[in-house]
């Protein structure tokens, strides 16, 4: 119940600061499991894409973000939970498969904003995972809340997602099958 609470007052205030246009949402399945993998400009971007996929959907986030005990309440009961950066976080990419196993789940392989370095772990979850990852690339919301910003200011966001890519049968690089969705995110924002 708090997961629609939250959607619907992060709904409003994107009304107000950052208006969403989608492309390309044909391509989001109404129902079944899913990767949605995105490149990461903004803190407002996991917010976005909840927004715009319009079912409930978990998070993996950055464990510092857990630190303070009533944000942690509010982002655990948004279906996120924590990953640690810069290590090889197993208990994330198992509790990620989990998850997987009965939903969808956000992503953003470069692991943090604007690194432009794919992580190996989306390469990692659409092969152990076997569920299609739809590749989405966020516009704007660099422009809405800048990084260092505290506030968003008023500024569109376009979201384009893409057609789902399956990766079940693939080879295990999975540095490889990351760097092959960086490109294909990369490539929505020419469309």
């Amino acid at each position: 119940m708090f997961y629609w609470f939250a959607y619907s007052c992060i709904w409003l205030f994107s009304q107000i600061f950052f208006p969403i246009t989608v492309l390309g949402r044909n391509n989001l399945p109404r129902s079944g499991k899913v990767i949605l993998a995105s490149n990461h400009v903004s803190n407002l971007d996991p917010l976005i894409l909840g927004l715009t996929f319009r079912r409930r959907i978990s998070y993996l986030a950055k464990d510092t973000l857990f630190k303070n005990k009533i944000f942690a309440w509010i982002l655990y009961h948004v279906s996120a939970f924590p990953i640690k950066r810069n290590t090889s976080d197993f208990g994330a990419l198992r509790e990620s498969l989990r998850r997987l196993e009965h939903g969808s789940l956000v992503v953003f392989p470069e692991g943090t904003r604007k690194s432009n370095e794919p992580q190996q772990g989306i390469g990692f979850l659409a092969v152990k995972s076997k569920v299609p990852v739809i590749p989405a690339y966020i516009s704007g919301s660099d422009q809405a809340m800048p990084a260092g910003a505290k506030w968003p200011k008023r500024a569109p966001v376009k979201v384009i997602f893409g057609e789902p890519v399956y990766f079940s049968g693939s080879s295990k690089d999975y540095e490889q099958i990351s760097a092959s969705l960086m490109q294909q995110i990369e490539s929505l924002k020419l469309s």
